[in-house]
């Protein structure tokens, strides 16, 4: 009697394969259960110079006590920077690969950027088999000035429940540090950035950093600008009104986890001139701070240009605008031209000329000339009398006769001779 046939073996086979199948499943998503927890960074921030390569930037995935651990699957890798004009790149210079092989814990690229500044680099990552994901963040600076030490990242501030009051956790901290107020647990932590500066009508952005959630909650984003206005979500834009000093804070709430953070902006009065230079206009920002001219107007005898976002000027720059670009091709000069703030205030202006009607300003004349003959028309002819060597102008104007009135010739003298003969024909007369 057989007991085993081949549909029987082959059930079996098959039923086995499902399990072993099933169990490499499991064994995977219990892999990052109990191993892969988070992915960081494990070198510090840079300052690098403008358009050149930075040193070595590692991310590393890590258990939940924070030792390395190799992934189980391949990750697929997402890399974002703040800054427009950032790039991922290998050692190379070619772009930086978008995946994290199968068994291995770290992951170095290199980063590059030709705008000054200070940006924030984030890298997401998933699973391409369970769809686990993961990410971190971490600043750049990039400066043609000398490098600066990094941002501190043990300025923390740990409160120890959620109950903690806010303002007994936090301190202030001066420079580019930012204070941060999170669960004692560290399950969430979400930065709001560096500190800032800008100019009273400029447009200033802040953008949240996640740089940790494990609560599988959506966080709830809340910002204090420090004048009295608030805002929410992860990107918020703000127009200060008033030169000064504001600190600007960011609450995060996820169920029962809070995270603080704050920063600090100065706001300086702008010092901006516009130059005219025959086919374009030059707007020259004169001050230390750069200025974000999203809103702004130029105008020029009922024409004008409204800026579009991000037309940034950068400190002790200019920017050069086409007068056709302005619809202002034609004139000659820049008399007239002012430019406002998103707040509608006049930043700069110059006085325009004033036209003078010339066939008005004739006729005027005219009109006085006119009137001088009339009245000279109605004065009275003067009478002149003669008496001896003077001569008296009475009636002139029926003024008063008085000494300011005559007008007296001084008799000529007479030679000896001339006067002896006029005594010698007296005799005869």
């Amino acid at each position: 009697m057989r007991y085993f046939d081949k549909t029987f073996f082959k059930f079996t086979l098959g039923f086995l394969v499902i399990v072993a199948v099933s169990l490499l499943i499991m064994y995977a998503a219990s892999a990052y259960a109990v191993g892969v927890d988070k992915i960081v960074f494990t070198t510090e921030p840079q300052t690098i110079k403008p358009n050149e390569l930075s040193g070595a930037i590692t991310i590393q995935t890590q258990d939940l006590g924070g030792n390395s651990f190799q992934t189980p699957e391949t990750l697929d890798i997402q890399y974002i920077s703040t800054s427009a004009t950032g790039e991922f790149l290998g050692s190379t210079g070619n772009p930086a690969t978008t995946y994290m092989s199968k068994n291995t814990a770290n992951k170095t690229f290199y980063y590059k950027d030709v705008t000054e500044g200070v940006f924030t680099i984030t890298i997401n990552v998933r699973g391409r088999d369970t769809g686990v994901e993961l990410n971190t963040s971490q600043q750049v600076t990039v400066s043609s000035g000398t490098p600066q030490s990094s941002q501190n990242p043990q300025g923390e501030v740990l409160g120890t429940s959620s109950e903690t009051s806010l303002s007994g956790s936090s301190s202030s901290s001066g420079g580019g540090n930012t204070t941060r107020v999170s669960s004692l647990n560290s399950q969430l932590d979400i930065q709001a950035g560096n500190d800032r500066a800008t100019t009273p009508g400029s447009p200033i952005w802040f953008q949240a950093t996640i740089k940790k959630n494990t609560t599988g909650l959506s966080p709830d984003l809340s910002w204090s600008f420090g004048d009295g206005h608030v805002g929410t979500g992860p990107l918020v834009s703000h127009e200060y009104k008033y030169p000064g000093d504001y600190a600007v804070v960011l609450s995060s709430r996820a169920g029962d986890m809070f995270s603080v953070s704050r920063l600090k902006v100065k706001v300086a009065k702008s010092n901006i001139s516009v130059v005219d230079k025959g086919e374009y206009l030059e707007i020259v920002n004169n001050g230390s701070s750069e200025i974000n001219l999203f809103n702004w107007k130029i105008e020029n005898q009922g024409k004008g240009f409204v800026f579009q976002p991000n037309t940034i000027i950068l400190p002790h720059s200019s920017i050069k605008l086409d007068k056709s670009l302005l619809t202002m091709k034609g004139f000659d000069n820049s008399m007239g031209t002012s430019l406002k703030n998103c707040l509608k205030e006049e930043v700069f202006a110059i006085a325009p000329i004033e036209k003078k009607d010339w066939s008005e300003v004739a006729k005027n004349v005219d009109n006085i000339k006119q009137q001088a003959l009339a009245i000279q028309a109605k004065l009275p002819t003067p009478k002149i009398e003669v008496k001896n060597t003077e001569v008296v102008i009475n009636n002139l104007l029926e003024a008063t006769t008085s000494i300011d009135n005559v007008i007296y010739e001084v008799p000529k003298e007479e030679g000896f001779f001339k006067r002896a003969w006029g005594f010698i024909a007296g005799l005869f007369d």
